[in-house]
């Protein structure tokens, strides 16, 4: 076993992380790296970058607070890798944080390479033998360069997964649209007294179902304490009842989307959302995650401005936004993430 290891370049520490590398995409990475377009497109990436990690910053304040308030469900704080199979499906989920972890790797490897400091390898984090990540392994280079160009490299992959994010989402009602079979998969309130889990959902109201959007459309028409004809098909038949909503509009009623369909709604929305989850919680600035990075090329984006009173204000940040300070941040961002991992467990 060791041998094998050893051969395919993996290493493993203390029986529960290990680490591949490879020199999988290092041509593809060499390739999209002589392109002049991401050094005149990755200067702007910092202050947008900058921004969204502070307003993650900010909420994970406030979810923090929330959740140890209650307003928030203990599972909400679980690692995402204990949601599969219940709250996120093996396949979408897998194909979904692949594709979001490959783009924004890529993006961290072809705006290295456009400023010169070589790709050594590629590869993956396992925990457990899972996937848990995967990484640009960057030379010495990048430690020498200055903290803008850093935080540039830096900022390309939370904003690659952003982008990413912004397509999906547009292509997510396109999905909807596509005729599907939508069944029942979950009854609750009043809905729980007629339907069965395996109905074929044929009508609401005056909207018939013919697509997930159609379901959509006909949630939001719906009144409080108003009565609805709901037809289904089950085994065949049409079946047809009178459902009342409760207090808040709600039928009770939670679907699915039947065949290849679902696999391609699925795919998409948790393509969609890891993006989004990985782009933001990268951008916080706490070590060793692309945020930190990031802050430290804030003040030397201002310091570097043609005019003077920028060029000052640069000054200032800097004696805010420091090592000695984001090293601090970074103490306390994974000391309140460790807890609220610890406390939703109990």
């Amino acid at each position: 076993m060791y041998s094998i290891r050893e051969k395919i370049n993996l290493k493993v520490y203390g029986g529960i992380f290990g680490i591949l590398k490879t020199k999988i995409g290092l041509e593809l990475i060499d390739y999209l790296g002589k392109f002049k377009i991401w050094k005149k497109i990755g200067i702007y990436l910092v202050p947008i970058a900058g921004i969204l990690g502070f307003y993650m910053l900010i909420n994970l304040i406030f979810f923090i607070v929330n959740l140890v308030s209650g307003a928030v469900p203990k599972d909400s704080a679980k690692p995402i890798i204990f949601l599969f199979g219940n709250v996120i499906p093996w396949i979408p989920g897998l194909i979904g944080i692949t594709i979001a972890i490959t783009i924004h790797e890529l993006a961290h490897g072809v705006f290295a390479k456009s400023y010169n400091v070589n790709v050594k390898s590629t590869g993956l984090i396992f925990l457990l033998g899972f996937p848990l990540g995967a990484f640009v392994e960057l030379d010495d280079k990048f430690k020498e360069i200055n903290k803008k160009i850093r935080g540039v490299i830096a900022a390309a992959g939370p904003m690659a997964n952003m982008l990413l994010f912004i397509i999906v989402m547009l292509l997510l009602p396109i999905s909807y649209n596509l005729p599907a079979e939508i069944k029942v998969v979950k009854t609750d309130y009043n809905a729980k007294n007629f339907l069965k889990k395996g109905d074929i959902i044929y009508q609401i109201g005056n909207i018939k179902i013919n697509n997930l959007e159609d379901f959509k459309k006909a949630a939001k028409t719906l009144e409080p304490n108003k009565e609805y004809i709901v037809k289904v098909i089950r085994d065949g038949k049409i079946f047809e009842y009178n459902i009342k909503t409760n207090d808040k509009g709600k039928l009770g009623i939670y679907v699915t989307v039947s065949g290849w369909i679902s696999y391609l709604v699925n795919t998409l929305y948790w393509t969609y959302m890891f993006n989004f989850l990985l782009a933001l919680f990268n951008l916080l600035p706490a070590k060793p995650l692309d945020g930190y990075f990031v802050w430290t090329a804030i003040p030397e984006l201002f310091k570097d401005s043609k005019y003077k009173i920028v060029s000052r204000l640069g000054i200032f940040l800097e004696y805010l936004i420091n090592e000695r300070t984001l090293n601090s941040i970074t103490m306390i961002i994974w000391w309140i993430i460790l807890g609220s991992i610890i406390y939703s467990m109990f």
